[in-house]
């Protein structure tokens, strides 16, 4: 096999690789008896006919056409690990020449993985905050389980400043009705301030039955950018009128979700936000940690194969995320007024951001020589095989080899990130 190399420039290089009469032969003997099993030759059992009767009844330019998937996947292959090359995505394959008793000639454009060159990062010093537990953040707890555990009682008077009301609205501009903008039934409690700004303060004073209509301005910034800033007309009808008893924060509340004091409650409050205070600024000071690292490195041309892969990945990531939460795809893009077009051009810089992030764990992975052990794998993966054993179809996952390498590589990047946690964060 005969490998010519010429560079394309921005990570890219074509291969020019011509492969011999004799290493296509045994290429040639596989595809024919692959055929004969699949058409019956009298006198022979399926897939051992001789070669030349094979040739004879289905022409050797066909075997050859049979066997050259074959041929290119396996010399690409033994091409790319003898020039050494670190290849992203499928090859763009042209056959420049295919005739029988010739060599086969074809040209394979790749991608290359970029190269890095770190800067001299061990000498960053990310600085990590105290993560503390103020008595504003226990309070704001204990408001959201007083929350979860209101009493509502359906009230015949006027609706005032805390009360919960089921309504039917509608919202028009120039006299249109906007997308999402008529709901039935749909919740509001007044003070919440979650819907427009004004729009609760409108509804103070009305009774169940009662309609009211008024025109607010959406907010400049609001997050549907098609009715950012305009004004609109509202129409209301109130439903119900809900009186909203929320319970008294004492022992009695604290022993209803599982706790024999108030004190032991907020206790227990304040370990679990400190907690998470910490967790968030652990990912907060890594998440830095790597962004100056990516600053200080070089890192060549990114392919765009590689940026299309990363976005395809982000946009089924959001449709996973959109369908747990009980919603699916069309809806969601139909209420932020986007496409899976506007997709590609929004995750672009974040996609970009992200494989330099990928780029820099390996790298250092690699000088410093980081590995996961074929124990560590099997011990992760047992892991998952107990958390998982009531579901068939996740354990079938977890045993595959796709499966065994994407853990790998998050345990690999779990120990990079560790590492780079004990040299530069203080």
């Amino acid at each position: 096999m005969q490998i010519t190399k010429n560079d394309l420039g921005k990570n890219q290089t074509e291969l020019t690789i011509e492969v011999s009469v004799a290493e296509i032969k045994p290429h040639l003997t596989k595809a024919a008896n692959q055929l004969s099993q699949k058409t019956k030759i009298p006198g022979f059992r399926p897939g051992k006919a001789p070669y030349d009767l094979v040739k004879s009844r289905f022409g050797e330019m066909a075997i050859l056409q049979a066997a050259l998937d074959d041929i290119v996947n396996q010399t690409f292959f033994r091409a790319v690990t003898q020039e050494k090359l670190m290849t992203v995505g499928r090859p763009e394959i042209n056959i420049e020449k295919l005739a029988p008793e010739n060599p086969i000639v074809y040209k394979a454009k790749v991608s290359l993985l970029p190269n890095v060159v770190l800067g001299d990062w061990k000498k960053l010093n990310i600085k990590k905050k105290e993560a503390k537990t103020s008595s504003e953040d226990i309070e704001k707890t204990l408001k959201q389980l007083q929350e979860l555990n209101v009493k509502e009682t359906r009230a015949d008077r006027q609706a005032k400043s805390g009360d919960k009301l089921e309504v039917d609205f509608e919202a028009s501009i120039n006299k249109a009705i906007i997308e999402g903008g008529k709901s039935y039934k749909y919740p509001v409690v007044i003070g919440e301030q979650r819907m427009i700004p004004g729009f609760e303060n409108q509804l103070i004073g009305l009774k169940a039955g009662e309609e009211k209509e008024f025109d607010l301005k959406f907010p400049e910034k609001y997050f549907q950018t098609h009715v950012a800033g305009k004004n609109a007309h509202f129409k209301v009808k109130v439903i119900s009128v809900f009186d909203r008893e929320l319970p008294k924060l004492d022992d009695a509340f604290a022993k209803n979700i599982g706790f024999d004091t108030l004190m032991a409650l907020k206790e227990q409050l304040e370990k679990n936000i400190t907690q998470d205070k910490i967790s968030k600024e652990n990912q907060r000071v890594e998440s830095e940690a790597i962004q100056e690292i990516i600053k200080l490195a070089t890192i060549n041309d990114i392919p765009e194969i590689l940026v299309d892969n990363e976005i395809h990945k982000m946009i089924h990531e959001l449709e996973d995320s959109v369908r747990q939460q009980g919603m699916d795809m069309a809806g969601y893009l139909k209420s932020i007024n986007k496409t899976h077009k506007d997709f590609h051009t929004d995750f672009r810089k974040p996609a970009i951001e992200r494989i330099k992030a990928a780029l820099v764990l390996r790298k250092i992975a690699n000088e410093e020589k980081v590995n996961v052990s074929v124990d560590e794998l099997n011990a992760e993966i047992t892991k998952q095989e107990q958390m998982y054993k009531d579901h068939p179809e996740a354990l079938a996952n977890i045993n595959s080899q796709q499966y065994k390498d994407y853990l790998t590589n998050v345990l690999l990047n779990q120990k990079v990130i560790k590492l780079i946690t004990e040299k530069i964060i203080k």
